[in-house]
């Protein structure tokens, strides 16, 4: 059973004619074994990272298609706030953590364990009384210099967080820096700083690719909780294995449609800034994708499509809505062919290689334009 997933806030929205024919099919069934791969590995909990709208899958349509999951991780407040307004009851925590007093009173009146990684959150806190006390995780900066306290100041938060009737330490948590590499000697530094500390609580550490090498595993116990993300959306978090080998499933597959197809003869070029030019006569097909729903503009020419069962090949530079296609090898390819971008044909990692960026990117800039639909299998 296939339906429209709508990811709109507003009711006008959701209601309004959607002909155009490119849209995101999401597999629910490949998400759930991605992430019962996860859980397999992790020697404690494993709470989905659904932040950034489900990484462009939808934040709400993940919560509920994961429905038995341990736990949810989000990025800020009111993305966990959406899941409380849908009905999401599971355990939720907030990776930045409360941005003022009024998101510690939103956590403690909705159930949301927050992420502390400074001292100023804890005089936020301090601001007012809470109806509920509020679990929090300590951020531990291991080597990622971006948040979090380094681990030999860290005594002082969490004796802080002891003094404070309203707050319960629930997890001292780290982000690794280095995890996508798979090796050992890319941990050891982040490790040993983890280890340099006698912690009162166990750790949450493992991100997608610590989970799937299991190079944290000394700093884990069963009481853990890992935090898989990328993994759950079938794009490989390891640099040096794809997402086939590691048994992960693809969940999105970026479709469109061939709107127009003309000839065009050698020497003839296509495209903004013509940096495309026919070797011989040909054909090229136009599909109704491109910038402005979120195709990679920096896609460079011979990135491949598919087309009934062709792999073609970009020629030209993307459009905000379009993009052109040579199909000169492909007689049978007509107006209104099915065009898949990236899905189950077409690799989103090598897609994103070829744009010198990540598939995570990908996934989260595509548009609302594109349409989510559902699918089970």
């Amino acid at each position: 059973m296939i339906s429209t997933v709508s990811q709109t806030a507003s009711a006008a929205t959701s209601k309004q004619l959607t002909t155009r024919p490119t849209y995101a099919r999401i597999n629910w069934a490949n998400l759930r074994s991605n992430y019962q791969i996860a859980k397999a590995q992790a020697p404690g909990a494993a709470y989905a990272v659904i932040k950034a709208n489900g990484y462009g899958h939808g934040i709400v349509a993940c919560a509920r298609a994961l429905g038995e999951a341990d736990g949810f991780a989000v990025a800020c407040v009111d993305e966990a706030m959406a899941l409380r307004q849908a009905g999401i009851k599971r355990p939720v925590v907030v990776l930045q953590g409360a941005y003022c007093s009024k998101e510690w009173q939103l956590a403690s009146d909705n159930d949301l364990q927050l992420v502390v990684q400074h001292p100023q959150q804890l005089q936020q806190r301090a601001e007012l009384v809470l109806p509920n006390p509020v679990a929090v995780w300590l951020k531990i900066n291991s080597g990622m210099n971006r948040v979090g306290v380094r681990a030999d100041e860290a005594q002082a938060l969490i004796d802080l967080i002891d003094a404070d009737e309203q707050l319960q330490l629930r997890l001292v948590m780290t982000h690794f820096a280095d995890a996508d590499q798979g090796s050992d000697a890319a941990l050891a530094d982040a490790i040993q700083v983890m280890q340099s500390q006698s912690w009162p609580v166990p750790l949450s550490v493992s991100n997608s690719a610590a989970t799937l090498t299991g190079l944290a595993s000394v700093l884990e116990t069963s009481d853990s909780v890992s935090r898989p993300g990328i993994l759950l959306y079938g794009s490989s978090p390891l640099l040096n294995q794809s997402a086939a080998e590691l048994g992960l499933k693809t969940v999105m597959t970026l479709t469109s449609q061939v709107i127009h197809i003309h000839t065009i003869k050698a020497g003839e070029k296509v495209g903004y800034g013509g940096d495309w030019t026919a070797e011989k006569d040909g054909r090229i097909a136009v599909v109704a994708i491109g910038y402005g729903d979120g195709y990679p503009r920096q896609a460079p020419n011979g990135t491949p499509v598919m087309i009934n069962g062709h792999r073609c090949a970009l020629a030209g530079r993307v459009s905000m809505d379009m993009i052109t296609v040579d199909i000169s090898a492909h007689d049978d390819i007509q107006i209104g062919d099915a065009v898949e971008l990236w899905g189950e044909q077409i690799d989103v990692d090598d897609i994103a290689a070829r744009c010198n960026t990540i598939a995570y990117e990908l996934f989260c800039q595509l548009t609302p334009r594109v349409k989510r639909i559902a699918a089970e299998g």
